[in-house]
């Protein structure tokens, strides 16, 4: 999980000055009142004749306003010697140590909640950009999906490195601990060092603009920055024009994948399953893979027995079937005996078989299997 660190210097508008003022006004009201502390304590020895044990104890019941009563200054130089240093100079010192504290806490939850802090993280996942429209419905949409997908990514941190969010993060992702913002830019040196982009696990790059090929320049400036940083953790990058995806994979970007704000299934497995984003992006290509249906009867067969017959057959991949009522059923156990009215079948563009080559097919190997 996020830890704070102190804030740094930087173009992201992190505000260190004020920090700076209220730490010191604290780091000074703390180093007064240890000496006020040791001089009261030293007065009541010496003008009292207590043991160190018994003036301590006086000197913090005394500036604490607590006062037991079992030990009290009674000479005038102990009693002058008390005024001056626990009633006006003490007192005084831990009200402004307890001011600055509460001032810099409030500070402090101000700044992180509108993304002007610097995180302490690691193995976490930089999301860098945001989509133009309506971004904050579709980070919400991406990372419940991250954080359902998989086990391992049940409470992994996530950083979103945008301007997107001036005013901080919608109440539903900041509510959620797991998540954080930082205000900056992917161009700015100090912004990628606070996001701590060398110790993340994944990073990844979100297209502006899903329609806008220029978003892919944009793309391509941060995986060469990222890189040139000898980053070596996965980078998963929306491309917008296909004719951009191997200048992005030169440029050195792990996974590339389609700006689909409907679909952000599509980043999440490129996150939690690399490799099988190519698998399913394909099938939203008209040139890649195709899941079609067939609308063919069966009767009692074996699941395992109607892919095993198919894919022999290179006529595709059974990948699910719709029952006598129509209701569709992917991936079913592999002995489960299907009844069902129609096949759903993965195909390519070399394998085209039709309604008839299918059934014909399939009763041959049904009359095979009953003979």
């Amino acid at each position: 999980m996020a830890r704070p660190l102190r804030s740094q210097t930087s173009p992201l508008r992190f505000r260190r000055s004020v920090v700076r003022d209220l730490r010191n006004r604290i780091r000074f009201a703390l180093v007064g009142l240890l000496i006020l502390i040791g001089l009261h304590a030293a007065a009541m020895v010496a003008f009292e004749g207590l043991d160190l044990g018994e003036a301590v104890w006086l000197t913090f019941t005394t500036i604490t306003t607590t006062g037991y009563g079992d030990l009290s200054a009674k000479t005038l130089a102990g009693r002058a010697s008390t005024i001056v240093l626990i009633y006006l100079s003490g007192i005084f010192l831990l009200t402004q140590a307890g001011g600055a504290f509460f001032e810099f806490r409030i500070l402090r939850r101000e700044r992180k909640r509108r993304g002007e802090w610097r995180w302490d993280m690691r193995d976490h996942i930089v999301f860098v950009n945001a989509p133009a429209d309506e971004p904050g419905d579709y980070l919400r949409r991406l990372l419940n999906q991250l954080h359902r997908s998989h086990a391992n990514f049940a409470n992994v941190s996530s950083l979103i490195l945008t301007e997107a969010f001036p005013d901080g993060l919608p109440p539903d992702l900041e509510d959620d601990p797991r998540i954080v913002q930082l205000k900056g830019r992917f161009d700015d040196p100090a912004a990628l060092e606070a996001a701590g982009v060398d110790h993340a696990q994944v990073l990844v790059i979100l297209a502006e603009q899903e329609g806008d090929r220029l978003s892919d320049s944009r793309t391509f400036d941060i995986i060469h920055r990222l890189r040139e940083r000898g980053i070596t953790a996965r980078i998963v990058a929306e491309c917008v024009d296909d004719l951009n995806r191997d200048r992005l994979k030169r440029a050195g970007a792990s996974a590339i994948v389609r700006p689909l704000r409907g679909y952000p299934e599509m980043i999440v497995r490129a996150i939690v399953a690399p490799g099988t984003e190519w698998i399913v992006e394909r099938l939203f290509s008209s040139e890649g893979d195709e899941c079609l249906r067939f609308d063919v009867t069966l009767q009692g067969m074996a699941w395992s027995d109607v892919v095993s017959t198919v894919l022999e057959a290179n006529y595709g991949t059974p990948v699910g079937y719709a029952d006598a009522q129509g209701q569709p059923h992917s991936n079913p156990p592999p002995h489960a005996v299907v009844t069902a009215e129609a096949l759903f079948v993965l195909v390519d563009e070399t394998q085209r078989p039709t309604n008839a080559a299918l059934r014909n097919l399939l009763d041959t190997r049904l009359a095979r299997t009953k003979a």
